[in-house]
C-alpha cells in the first residue's frame, strides 16, 4: 500500500513526540534506509484526499496476490470442483460484479463473439454459434487461471482467459475432429443469436 506524504508526516510527528523529555541521549543506531521517492503529483493528489476526506485510489491486486489468494481458496475447498469454487462466498460476490462489468463493455463481449465465429469457422459450423464451456474437469492450474481472472475482478482478465481457452481448443475441436477439447471448450450452432454463451457460471 503507498503511503502518502501527509501520513509520514504524521508518523515523524508522533515519533519526535515520543522522543521529547528523554534524560539521555541513545547511542547512536544505524541509518534507516531512505524512503522510496514519491512523485510531487501523487503528494499533492494524497494531501487533497486526506484534506477532503476522498478515499484514495485502490491500487489492484499484483499477478502474485491473485495467485495466492486463488491458490489459497483451492486449498481451503480441497473436494470442490472448479464451478463448485465459483459459488463459494470468497469468489461468488466478485464473479456476480465481474459479470456486471463485463454486461456493461459491449467491446470485451465483441471480442468473445470474434473468438468464438473465428473457431466455428474454422470447425465448419455455418450460422450463428455459441461458446459451450464445461469447468467440472478443471486441473488445479487451470482452476488458479480461472480463479485470478475471476478475483481480480477486471473483465479484462476474465475475457483474456476464455479468448485464451477458445484458442487453445481450436486445433482439437476442428482439426481434430473432437466436439468438446480436452479444456472443455465446445463450441456449438447457436439457435438464437442473441443469447449469451452457455457456461456453468453461475446465473
Amino acid at each position: 500500500m503507498n503511503t502518502s506524504a501527509f501520513s509520514i508526516a504524521v508518523v515523524l510527528a508522533v515519533t519526535l513526540l515520543a522522543s521529547c523529555g528523554k534524560s539521555a541521549p541513545e547511542a547512536p543506531k544505524a541509518a534507516a534506509p531512505a524512503p522510496a521517492p514519491v512523485s510531487e503529483t501523487r503528494i499533492e493528489s494524497e494531501i487533497t484526499n486526506a484534506l477532503t476526506g476522498t478515499a484514495p485510489t485502490p491500487v489492484a491486486a499484483s499477478a502474485g496476490d491473485l495467485q495466492r489468494e486463488a491458490e489459497g481458496i483451492i486449498a481451503q475447498y480441497p473436494g470442490k470442483t472448479a464451478a463448485d469454487l465459483l459459488n463459494v462466498p470468497e469468489v461468488n460476490v466478485k464473479l456476480r460484479n465481474l459479470l456486471s462489468k463485463l454486461a456493461q463493455d459491449k467491446a470485451l463481449q465483441q471480442r468473445i463473439n470474434s473468438s468464438v465465429d473465428l473457431a466455428a469457422q474454422i470447425k465448419g459450423l455455418e450460422g450463428a454459434a455459441r461458446l459451450d464451456l464445461d469447468i467440472k474437469g478443471y486441473d488445479k492450474a487451470r482452476t488458479s487461471r480461472m480463479l485470478q481472472a475471476t478475483l481480480s475482478e477486471d473483465p479484462k482478465q476474465l475475457v483474456a482467459f476464455l479468448v485464451g481457452e477458445i484458442g487453445e481448443a481450436a486445433p482439437d475441436i476442428s482439426f481434430g475432429g473432437m466436439e468438446r477439447a480436452p479444456n472443455g471448450v465446445s463450441i456449438v450452432p447457436n439457435s438464437a443469436a442473441a443469447a449469451p454463451p452457455k457456461t456453468d457460471l453461475p446465473d
